[in-house]
Formats: structure tokens, sequence, C-alpha cells
């Protein structure tokens, strides 16, 4: 089984913030009556348009793993596992996205437009500017090994040596290719670097139609789960993203997001390690940035941007890391303006303003387990110099676990970032 950043991090919360660390009080003594990890209903949780849909239809029985609900989705076009709540609201808006595509590929204008595409002088490359050096596939389960690199490889046609007149033409178009991809995409609310490869073709096919046979292509209605830029609506930095997406190669992305990093202090080495990590899509890689960029005045962020680069190997590892850090950038934002993040064990955890430590987490079901009760002791040990203390969730607690970290002391807010929950 994938093992994941949370699952690698969580356990090292047993030392968290050892800053003044006094001698652990004691502990109710029924601690060790734990809850089994929860078997979640999808009717119980989701809200009906994530549930179910022309489309799709989320199958009933949803599992946790390492702080993640796993769903898996029957659609007409096959079944998607999604890892996380996250995940899930992609997903759906991804299944929305290819029946549009499909649904426009039946059509008399897409016809004509192949038939266009064929006649174009661009017909000869077709199979270079539809598979343009790894740009458009992924593996399965959304690690993204080579994607981060595609862009840079695009760009850099030419630059070793002057090209010939044709190879300096192919180019060009293949960055137009990708352009117009990245056009489609983020006007069906998606991901233009997902690691949905049914998306990715039918986007691949779409696109060579409007790219070199003229077809128009048009979405009337915006996905249900917020777009592309997800899981930047709370930070307010959704309209930023996707614009960069829009405007920019994998390439510009990366000159941007390296110049942003070392802005806010990050060290060269750290940032190059993130940069090159392909557990990073250029969407994730960006969207992790831009929250971390949206914390103004919070020192210590390039220390996080080093726990992300070395720990994170998977999708999920890097959702977990812009999930976290949206989560840091809401606290910072409205209400517990944030001082600085620091790195305990591996973990990254905030210290507030006014003194609290603030230990957020991208969880989606969190119960009152083993590993909760130590992470709420180690906290607990941290004596009374700094005895605020804030656990900040994005999904939900259960009533004993939220009981149990009040009793402790430790203040509770889940719920922060609920996307598909009721």
């Amino acid at each position: 089984m994938k093992t994941t950043l949370i699952a690698i991090l969580l356990p090292l919360l047993v030392a968290t913030v050892p800053i003044c660390a006094q001698q652990p009080v004691s502990v109710p003594a029924n601690t060790a009556d734990y809850e089994e990890l929860p078997e979640l209903k999808a009717s119980e949780i989701l809200r009906p348009e994530i549930l179910q849909g022309p489309n799709h239809k989320v199958r009933e029985e949803v599992s946790t793993y390492s702080g993640a609900n796993r769903f898996t989705i029957e659609s007409t076009f096959g079944v998607f596992e999604a890892e996380g709540n996250e995940m899930l609201v992609r997903r759906v808006n991804e299944i929305n996205a290819i029946a549009k595509l499909k649904e426009t590929s039946r059509t008399d204008a897409y016809k004509n437009a192949l038939v266009a595409a064929a006649k174009s002088p661009l017909a000869a490359a077709k199979s270079i500017i539809t598979d343009p050096v790894n740009t458009v596939t992924n593996v399965p389960k959304g690690l993204m090994k080579f994607m981060g690199r595609a862009g840079e490889r695009v760009k850099g046609i030419g630059k070793k040596r002057e090209p010939a007149p044709d190879e300096g033409s192919r180019a060009q178009n293949i960055i137009g290719f990708t352009t117009a991809k990245r056009k489609v995409a983020l006007s069906l609310g998606v991901d233009p670097y997902s690691s949905n490869d049914v998306l990715q073709r039918e986007l691949d096919g779409i696109t060579w139609a409007t790219f070199a046979g003229g077809l128009t292509f048009k979405v009337a209605t915006m996905p249900i789960g917020g777009g592309a830029g997800a899981a930047l609506a709370i930070t307010g930095l959704s309209n930023t993203f996707e614009s960069a997406l829009q405007d920019k190669s994998p390439a510009d992305l990366k000159i941007m997001n390296r110049k942003l990093l070392l802005e806010m202090g990050t060290s060269s080495a750290d940032t190059d390690a993130l940069l090159k990590n392909t557990a990073f899509s250029p969407s994730e890689e960006t969207a992790f940035v831009l929250n971390l960029k949206s914390m103004e005045g919070v020192t210590g962020r390039g220390a996080f941007v080093a726990v992300a680069a070395k720990n994170s190997s998977a999708e999920a590892d890097a959702i977990f890391c812009i999930e976290t850090a949206e989560l840091m950038a809401m606290l910072h934002q409205k209400g517990n303006p944030l001082a600085r993040i620091t790195v305990v064990n591996d973990f990254p955890v905030c210290v507030a303003k006014d003194g609290t430590t603030v230990v957020a987490l991208q969880w989606d079901s969190a119960a009152w387990t083993a590993r909760a009760d130590n992470f709420a002791k180690s906290l607990q040990a941290q004596g009374k110099e700094r005895s605020q203390y804030l656990v900040a969730l994005s999904g939900m607690i259960s009533p004993r676990l939220r009981q149990e970290l009040e009793s402790r002391g430790l203040r509770v807010q889940d719920r922060l970032s609920p996307g598909p929950l009721k």
C-alpha cells in the first residue's frame, strides 16, 4: 500500500513543539479506550450533487486511511478512485468535463474540424503535438514523475543549437497546442495537468480539433466543486492561480515559483528540491507556492517547503501540503495572524502572534486513536509557558476526539475546508 506524507508525519507528532518542555501532566485514565477508524457512508457525509450526478455515483462504503477518506466513483467512463475529500471534488469535476468533451466529439462541428485538421500543414506533426514530450500522459494513482519537466523540454527546443527552419516551427506549434489545451481545460474548470488519463485523452482530442481544425469550444456552466482554483478559494487567490495556469507554460510557472520561493526566504537548495519533485504537478506546485505566498510576513515558510520537498513522493502528499498551507493561510488572514512556521521532526507547526501554538492539518476524518492520544500528550507536555493551543482540521472530528482534546485544554476547530462534505 502506498505510503503518503501524512502517514509519515502523523506519528512524528508525538514530539511536537519541544520548546519550553516540562514534565507531562496527568491525563484521564480512560485514554486507552480508543475509537476504531470510522467506516463512513457516502450518502451520510457528502453533498447530494457530489454523491451522485448524471455521469457518476460515489459508492456507499468510504474507508479512512491515514487521515484521508477513500472514495470509489462509478461513472459512465469507468471506475475512479479518489484519495481524500479534495481529490473527490476534482474527480467529479473531471467526470463532468469528460462528458462535455465526449458530447462535443459527437457533433458535426467536431467532425468537420477533424477533416480540416487532416488537411492542415500541422497534420504531419499530429503525433508530436498531441503527445508533446510526455506532457499529457500520467501513470496510475496520480504519480507524476515526469510532468514537471515536460514544459522545460518543450521550451528548450533549439537552445543548444540553431534549429533547422522546420524544427523551429514545430517547437512553436507544440507550444501553441499546449496553450490551447490549457485554455480548454480551464474553461471546463479542471486541471490541465490532472493525473486522470481518461480526461487527458479527451482533452487531447478536442484541443487538436480546436488547434488544427478551427473548432470553437465553449462551456456554458462551471463545475460543481469550484474548478481548478478550488484549493485557493479561501485565501482569495483563485483568480491569480487560474490566470497563471492559463498564461504560463510549465517552465514559466517554474520560473515564477522559484522567484516567489526565494523571496519568502526559502534556501536555493530547498527551492530546487521542491521544483524538481515530481510528486507536484505544475499546477500543484503553483498552488502550494501561492498559498505560502499569501501568508505575508510569516517567517519560516521555507521550512515547510523543505519538508514538502523531502517527504513528498505521491500526488496525495502534494495535496496534503497544499491543503495544510491553505489552512494556515486561512487562519492567518481570518483571526489568528501567524508569526512563524517552525518544523519539529519534519512536521510544520505554526506559532501565532499571540503565542498560540497552531497545528493545522488536512485531515478528512479524525477519531480518538492512540496516535491522537500521543499527539495530545505531547502538546500537553509543553508546560505553562505556552499553554494556548489550537488544532485546526480541514474535515470532520469525532465527538469523542473533540471531548478528549478539549479536556486537555486544546482548542479545536474542524470543517475549516469541508469540500464535498454536507
